[in-house]
Formats: C-alpha cells, structure tokens, sequence
C-alpha cells in the first residue's frame, strides 16, 4: 500500500466516485495536474480547494486524484497509489495523478519543482513500470498517453479527441480544460530530467547503504 512517507498530510478520498480501491495496476504514468484555484498564490489549497471542493461542495463530483503539492513544496497525499483516481475521462486507470496548486497559466514555482520531481522518483521505484520521460511535446503533439510516461490532463484531451476521431476510442463527452496549463506544460522537460537525477541518486544511495529517509511504503 503505497503512501508517500515525506508527504506533509493526508486527506484521504472515500467512495466509489472518488476511488477505486485496489484497481490501479500497473502503474505506468505519472498525470500532471493543476488545481486551477482561483486564488492561486494561496497555500492551502490541497486541503481548501481540492478536498474541501472534492468532499464538500460537489460531493458528486468525479474528480480526484492521488496527490497535491503545494505553491511551498508541502505534498499532501488523497489516495494510495494502488487505488484508481479519476483524475482524467481517458487513461485514467494505470496513472498516478499530482495536483498542483496555482492555476493556469502559472508554472511550478522553484519549490514545488523540487518538491514534485522527488516525489515522481520515489514513484517510479515503488511502481517500476512508471517511465520517467515525457510523452508529447505540446497540444499539437500531445504523443500517446497510453504508453509508460509522464503526460498530462491536457495532452490526454487532445489525445482522446483524436483517438475519437479515427475510431480507435469510443466516444466520451469531453470538457477542454487547459490543466495544467502553458506554464507548466512548458516545464515537462524539466520536471522528468529532474525526477530521473532524483531517481538515479535514490539508487546510488540505496547501493552504498546510504539511506534515503524514503522507505519504500508507509501507512497513512
């Protein structure tokens, strides 16, 4: 049961529109998300804007997902990793999905690209068939999503949309959202280089004894 052991909190999502527990496997790819607050600089918006929406005002809603990492780095954990999120009408299953707090069209800020990328190395060595590379190089190119990656809730849109339209996927209602948005998007590359010198250095601590301070699973 993984739960990210340096995460700062949890807010654990019940419920069948919330979760699906014990489904999500295999893991292959990590969704990047943005909360898309309206208050965007706040601080406290995994807990007031994403499970205070998700669980309070629209308690119907299907939206989800595993993680949010705070404008100050702070990661607050949602959901174990082994359970699906509904974070995305298509590919959702298979997927971790991190919120980010801000909104569109702001990019990481320096602590949550710190904070997010070590999160996607412990990420992918608890699920080993995560791949830490991006698949896509924008909304023209949004890549397949289906593959082992780290993509994101627009790329798998427009994905979905042409996957649709040459009738490889069933029609679904699909609501254009521009998460996480051209900040963030134009920070993909980086945030896999970054999560892959994290994972790298997790590895090489790991071969000379040096712990990481990160064991492999904890309990929330």
């Amino acid at each position: 049961m993984p739960w990210y052991p340096d995460n700062d909190g949890t807010f654990k999502l019940v419920g069948p529109k919330k979760i699906k527990v014990g489904a999500n496997g295999p893991v292959k790819r990590i969704v990047v998300h943005t909360v898309g607050s309206t208050n965007p600089e706040s601080t406290t918006q995994a807990q007031n804007g994403c499970y205070g929406t998700w669980m309070g005002e629209k308690k119907d809603s299907m939206v989800s997902a595993h993680f949010c990492v705070e404008r100050d780095g702070r990661v607050y954990q949602f959901a174990d990793t082994d359970d699906i999120a509904f974070g995305t009408g298509w590919c959702t299953g298979g997927s971790i999905h991190i919120e980010h707090a801000g909104n569109h069209p702001l990019p990481l800020t320096a602590d949550q690209m710190y904070y997010t990328t070590k999160l996607m190395a412990w990420l992918a060595t608890v699920h080993p068939d995560i791949r830490l590379e991006v698949e896509g190089t924008g909304e023209a190119d949004p890549g397949d999503p289906t593959k082992a990656c780290i993509t994101c809730h627009r790329f798998i849109q427009v994905a979905a949309k042409r996957e649709i339209k040459a009738g490889r996927l069933s029609p679904m209602d699909i609501t254009d959202k521009a998460c996480p948005g051209t900040g963030i998007m134009g920070q993909l590359q980086e945030i896999a280089n970054n999560a892959r010198r994290w994972k790298a250095l997790m590895g090489a601590n790991a071969a000379a004894g040096i712990s990481s301070g990160l064991p492999m699973t904890s309990s929330p």
